[in-house]
């Protein structure tokens, strides 16, 4: 059982992680920088008080979106949670851990989780800017802090709504809808900044 979680798991992950650098591409080829700071700078500019984050651009709401799919598969939250499928692998490759062992593959799970959250809302969603214009006197790290928190809640929200995939469901889900939507929300990116 662990050998075949394990199968899954790696499966899964290099399935997921071209689509995932594909939408994080995006942004660092319209901001022209791979520096985050520039990014978040590049998205801290407000028009008739309303902020020009890139999740309000039509090729950042789709890359938005296949990030968003990519995370999940990457931190095995439901749907997308096979490798640990507890009804047919008995856990998975968890089965070999238990006690603080596994207490810290589930730890490692849920900072997996908040790192994607933090880089998702730098990327998409203004890091630590404002929404609004006018709400710019509150402190960066609230706004900051609050949209990786939206995004953890969107996670656990998720995984408690959404069934299960089988495994063939999952590899076409990633190989052949993901991955092409990927490449063009890429070349559709590419043509809006050239």
């Amino acid at each position: 059982y662990s050998l075949l979680g394990a199968m899954r798991a790696v499966a899964q992950m290099i399935s997921y992680e071209v689509p995932l650098l594909l939408s994080s591409l995006v942004v660092v080829m319209m901001t022209g920088s791979m520096n985050l700071g520039r990014i978040v700078d590049a998205q801290n500019q407000y028009t008739w008080g309303l902020p020009h984050w890139y999740i309000f651009t039509p090729w950042g709401f789709a890359a938005f979106l296949l990030y968003a799919i990519a995370t999940t598969a990457e931190s095995n939250r439901s749907p997308f949670d096979l490798p640990e499928g507890e009804s047919e692998l008995v856990a998975g490759y968890f089965t070999e851990y238990s006690g603080f062992k596994f207490a810290l593959f589930f730890l490692g799970e849920y900072v997996g989780m908040l790192s994607v959250s933090g880089l998702g809302a730098t990327l998409f969603l203004g890091g630590w800017s404002a929404p609004f214009s006018f709400l710019s006197w509150v402190p960066s790290w609230i706004w900051f802090f609050g949209k990786v928190m939206l995004s953890i809640c969107v996670f656990i929200w998720l995984r408690g709504t959404l069934p299960r995939l089988r495994q063939d469901q999952l590899m076409n889900f990633a190989w052949k809808f993901v991955l092409p939507l990927s490449l063009l929300t890429l070349f559709v990116a590419g043509l809006w900044r050239f």
